[in-house]
């Protein structure tokens, strides 16, 4: 998740005053820019298995080929095929767990040597309700006390249907944003606002695109800090959630208590980035100057569920088949013993050899800083670096280059040997990073998926009518959905799912974006395209 007791992963921000910039409107005439893909129904592919599995043994057998993409005709359209590829050192890319055909993907627990684990949304879960509605009041709350806001902000009710994960806020002109899987903007609003297809137009021009929400589709990790990080927020995590509707709502405050201005820009972001860094960051767990941890300190039993004894068996069952685990978390230290006791229990560190807080992710992929020693007693990281990691300890921040080699040595391994496998429910931090920069292989957890069984109990939190489903809207795939399949070995609603399975067992998705245990019902008529570039 992206940040319970630990410094925010954004850009520096100036304290300015409230302002607005309002988009000139034109009469340029528009159509709804909704791509009717050409349809595909994958159940149709799925009719003869015998041919799916001797087609998936034919490709088990195929010698791997020096190949990052490959495509293949399927009822006359090209989808991609992700095979096996070679780097230049002879490493496979691509563990021989995945094997993608144009029908389904699969995984096989047993073909890693490491296994890791997100903490927050993945071994454990949130009472989404509580906790949306705790992070949105102490929102509410700091733009009023610390940065001036009108108190008619509190007495704005939580609108729950206003809430989706993987929302982008634009800062400057005070909108949010739902993206394709080629980042268009399907769907906008200025402040609570829906907009139209004609304003969406005259704002972000005919092709519906912003240049900075585009270069994240390309790169997001070149948008993670710096001067983009000031102007654009992407929504990863429940977190991040009820922070859209807090950012909506003080916008429609400005709106109504200042005339508008032409050329002005919003400053409703900064003040909200300064609000998710207070209730966030480490050092006000221990200070009480955070009312959110005061909050989940006094009742943690109130927003974190117990997890499933299945998990903890199954974590138990990994270590006993000879797999290195390791649990890498962005929380800090007191913050993660205080969640993953009241998820897995006061021993919940003996499932893993390997316990790291505060790992300032994605940047634990992508660099090379120090680990840090940590008392245990006094949940607290110490000043001293850790020249050497060992089992059974935990340490703070660190990176995956040293971790993996740790690892792989207790296997007895060369690193390029000891194949890893990630699961995480943050796409950009625990999904596409490690994949793309790194040698990961990676599960995504997308609790989106339970919302289809009718029993799911945060429904409410999910499922929005305003922004359309999380996976594709109008026949269009979301960002998320295509970095979910061009990414990701495996798409699943809870850990506990794939807990079902024996570690020597074979995983398999009966359909080609890995979506498990089954296809999003909005995605089953959806050609949806790859994103993955190698």
């Amino acid at each position: 998740m992206l940040a319970l007791g630990r410094a925010a992963t954004v850009g520096a921000f100036s304290a300015p005053a409230l302002s607005l910039r309002l988009a000139t409107k034109t009469k340029t005439k528009t159509k709804t820019n909704v791509h009717k893909q050409a349809q595909t129904d994958v159940r149709l592919l799925l009719r003869n298995l015998d041919k799916l599995a001797q087609n998936s043994m034919t490709l088990v057998r195929t010698p791997p080929a020096a190949v990052g993409r490959a495509t293949r005709e399927v009822t006359g359209q090209q989808q991609t095929v992700r095979r096996f590829h070679k780097s230049a050192g002879g490493n496979s890319r691509y563990s021989a767990s995945t094997i993608m055909t144009s029908y389904h993907k699969e995984l096989l627990l047993k073909d890693y040597g490491i296994v890791g684990f997100d903490l927050d949304g993945t071994l454990l879960r949130y009472n989404l309700h509580e906790m949306s509605a705790l992070i949105y009041q102490v929102l509410k709350q700091f733009l009023v006390e610390q940065k001036g806001y009108d108190r008619d902000l509190l007495l704005q009710s939580l609108n729950l249907d206003f809430l989706q994960k993987g929302l982008f806020l634009d800062g400057p002109r005070g909108n949010v944003l739902k993206l394709s899987s080629e980042a268009q903007i399907l769907r906008a609003t200025h402040g609570t606002r829906l907009l139209s297809d004609t304003e969406i137009q005259a704002i972000y021009g005919r092709d519906r695109r912003w240049e900075i929400t585009t270069a994240f589709y390309r790169d997001p990790l070149s948008t993670w800090n710096g001067d983009a990080s000031t102007q654009m927020r992407s929504l990863l995590d429940y977190f991040d959630m009820p922070s859209a509707l807090v950012f909506a709502q003080a916008v429609d405050l400005v709106d109504r208590g200042k005339k508008p201005s032409a050329g002005e820009e919003y400053q409703v972001w900064q003040d909200v980035q300064a609000g998710l860094m207070n209730i966030y960051s480490r050092e006000n767990f221990a200070n009480d100057q955070s009312l959110y941890f005061k909050s989940m300190r006094a009742e943690p039993e109130r927003f974190v569920l117990r997890t499933d004894p299945s998990v903890m068996n199954w974590l138990g069952e990994l270590r006993k088949s000879g797999k290195k685990l390791f649990l890498l978390t962005g929380s800090n230290v007191d913050f993660a013993n205080l969640t993953a006791t009241q998820a897995l229990g006061k021993d919940w560190r003996k499932y893993f050899d390997f316990v790291v807080t505060y790992a300032k992710k994605p940047g634990f992929f992508t660099m090379q800083r120090p680990f840090m020693q940590v008392d245990v007693e006094k949940l607290a990281e110490l000043p001293q670096e850790a020249d050497n990691i060992k089992a059974g300890e935990v340490y703070s921040q660190g990176n995956w280059h040293q971790l993996h080699t740790a690892m792989a040595g207790m296997l007895q391994k060369k690193p390029s040997e000891a194949k890893a496998l990630y699961f995480g429910d943050n796409i950009i931090q625990d999904v596409y990073t490690p994949v793309k920069h790194r040698d990961f292989d990676a599960v995504a957890i997308a609790e989106e998926l339970l919302l289809e069984d009718g029993k799911y109990p945060y429904a409410a939190e999910l499922d929005s009518q305003l922004w359309g489903p999380y996976f594709a809207l109008d026949c269009t795939p979301t960002l998320w959905s295509s970095f979910i399949s061009s990414y990701a070995q495996l798409c699943v609603p809870t850990v506990e799912q794939v807990a079902q399975t024996a570690p020597d067992k074979r995983i398999v998705c009966h359909n080609p974006y890995g979506f498990s245990p089954r296809l999003p019902k909005e995605l089953e008529t959806v050609q949806l395209k790859s994103c993955w570039r190698g």
